[in-house]
């Protein structure tokens, strides 16, 4: 599996005028391997990924870019096209898994319809890769809970079924955005698990899409820290951790509890609303290193390393 999404841009219709959103996104990944996209909420982090499914508001229009998954151009693919890889080759695990299943249905027939709009099997079959997946997701008792409603689990469960879904088909590639919103620490810490089995057995890719550094430093390979549409530093999770570079990652890591008593490090300011027009480094109006270049030009991606770049003036 190979994914390379380049100077992606992504913009939003309002009347007759488009507001850039997503401002010239670049990012690759590898077969087995786990790229975390972490930023603020608003940042652009959901609209890049869900792009790779073009999964985007009616709204939304991608002004420019290339995004090529296993050498085919996802941009240039009819809709019928995209509809053999959306939930076959690329899943998604969304963020709220409760609005993602219907209530009116068992898990046992949501599961078996996924299965079988995608896979070429008899009913029968069907329901034995249900309930494999649901093994596999550590539902206890899966043959009984098979014909339960979606009420009848609690929300650690549910987000279980949403992700035995993703891997009926087994897909390359899945894409889960704030898997682990709304629930406990330890039911983030199985849910968080789970992913790293399934990477291990049978080499699927992940991107993961949050804003908890937590998550981040011990469940991916490469990090993307994202502001305000922009990709501002991406670099192994190691490097990122041991060596933060770009201001703002300095400041989101610095934000992080230590223990003791010493005060928390805070980014004075907010960030941009969509569609704000800024001049230069769209971070620089809350940057304590900010120089006068700054608000003139967007900096350069400067390469620290051979896997650590970053978007800022300070390493030009």
């Amino acid at each position: 599996m190979s994914l390379e999404i380049k100077n992606l841009r992504i913009s939003f219709r309002r009347a007759n005028t488009l507001f850039e959103a997503v401002h010239g996104v670049s990012f690759s990944l590898g077969d087995g391997r786990a790229l975390g996209i972490v930023g603020e909420s608003g940042c652009g982090k959901t609209l890049s990924a869900m792009s790779v499914m073009r999964l985007l508001p009616s709204t939304a229009v991608i002004t420019e870019g290339e995004i090529v998954y296993n050498g085919l151009d996802i941009l240039s693919l009819s809709e019928k096209e995209m509809r053999m890889i959306r939930g076959n080759k690329i899943a998604l695990i969304p963020q709220d898994p409760l609005t993602s299943l219907n209530p009116l249905y068992t898990i046992g027939d949501q599961l078996m319809e996924v299965i079988l709009l995608h896979q070429e099997v008899t009913k029968k079959e069907a329901k034995e890769i249900a309930l494999e997946s649901l093994n596999m997701v550590k539902i206890p008792d899966a043959s009984k809970r098979f014909d339960d409603y979606p009420y009848q689990f609690s929300g650690g469960m549910c987000q279980r079924v949403i992700i035995a879904m993703a891997l009926a088909s087994e897909p390359d590639l899945i894409i889960a955005d704030e898997p682990t919103t709304a629930l406990d620490v330890t039911v983030q810490a199985q849910i968080m698990e789970l992913f790293s089995e399934i990477r291990q057995k049978r080499k699927t890719s992940l991107i993961l899409i949050t804003h908890d550094l937590g998550l981040i430093s011990e469940n991916v390979d490469d990090v993307a820290v994202m502001y305000a549409g922009a990709v501002v530093e991406y670099a192994s999770v190691k490097e990122l951790f041991l060596n933060p570079s770009h201001p703002y990652t300095k400041g989101l890591l610095g934000s992080l509890p230590r223990g003791g008593k010493e005060r928390l490090k805070i980014i004075e300011g907010q960030p941009p609303q969509v569609g704000e027009i800024i001049s230069g480094c769209r971070f620089h109006p809350r940057c304590e290193f900010v120089m006068d270049k700054c608000n003139k030009k967007y900096p350069e991606r400067y390469f620290l390393s051979d896997n650590h770049s970053v978007n800022c003036f300070l390493y030009e």
